[in-house]
């Protein structure tokens, strides 16, 4: 009889045990999956705003002659083209760009007690989750001149990530970012369109209305981005994703149009360190 009471009594051990295990899988797991659906309850620093203004503008076509053969052949064979090409005479022959300018403004949390200032935010891990169906995406940083926000060349191209340092203040040609809150600007450009080419008008279009000239819908032009937002700070780094629709609905023959977006209630920040 003692020996069955101890037997009982082990696997009663056992049971409490297991169940103790199995309870604090669970209540782990309910934290692991709460945490990936809410995130860092508070973080330093936040998103703000984005503002989104799509437009158009044109470019003087540059003929890059680096990649020319050296071939006679092939030379001798292009003449007549070039000769051709020579010979079309327009007012107006301009390489169109249809421009999304983003402007991401970061706030210091102010429900954030503890004191901390930006060591660098990025863009990172960039994606083209929705391609247009005429043309090509690519993704610019500004540029470092006095002669306007971007240019859109090869120099200014993001390929990976895009990086701004924590200053005293913002300098969007330095990359540079206020260290208590500030703006970050990116870029997506449609650069596979067709030039535009009239002997028309005695002023070139301005703005989304030469994408009209060109036979160009709004349908034609729509795609989707996503990147993931990397804020750094003094002992920490927290992650969100962006997804954003371009261009701004209704470019086609108007100037630009405009988009602030002010709901982060639902974004989820992730700390990396």
């Amino acid at each position: 009889m003692i020996y069955i009471r101890d037997n009982v009594k082990q696997k009663l051990k056992f049971g409490a045990v297991l169940f103790a295990i199995v309870i604090s899988i669970a209540i782990a797991g309910f934290i692991v999956l709460r945490y990936q659906v809410e995130g860092e309850k508070k973080v330093p620093f936040e998103i703000g705003k984005i503002i989104v203004i799509s437009s158009a503008r044109t470019d003087a076509i540059v003929n890059d002659n680096k990649d020319v053969s050296n071939n006679e052949e092939n030379t001798n064979i292009n003449e007549e083209q070039q000769n051709a090409a020579e010979q079309e005479n327009y007012i107006w022959n301009e390489k169109v760009v249809q421009t999304n300018d983003i402007y991401i403004y970061i706030d210091k949390n102010q429900d954030y007690k503890k004191e901390q200032s930006i060591k660098n935010v990025r863009i990172e891990n960039i994606k083209i989750l929705e391609n247009v169906k005429i043309g090509k995406i690519q993704v610019y940083m500004p540029n470092s001149l006095d002669d306007g926000l971007y240019k859109y060349i090869n120099d200014y191209l993001v390929n990976t990530s895009l990086t701004y340092t924590g200053a005293a203040a913002d300098n969007k040609k330095a990359l540079e970012i206020n260290n208590q809150g500030g703006c970050i600007y990116i870029s997506f450009a449609n650069m596979g369109l067709e030039n535009y080419k009239s002997n028309e008008e005695q002023e070139l279009p301005q703005g989304g209305s030469i994408l009209e000239k060109i036979n160009l819908s709004n349908e034609d032009l729509k795609f989707k981005v996503s990147f993931d937002l990397v804020i750094e700070v003094e002992d920490k780094t927290y992650q969100t994703n962006v997804t954003l629709d371009m261009p701004i609905e209704g470019i086609v023959g108007q100037q630009e149009t405009h988009q602030t977006i002010t709901d982060f209630d639902k974004t989820v920040y992730k700390r990396l360190k």
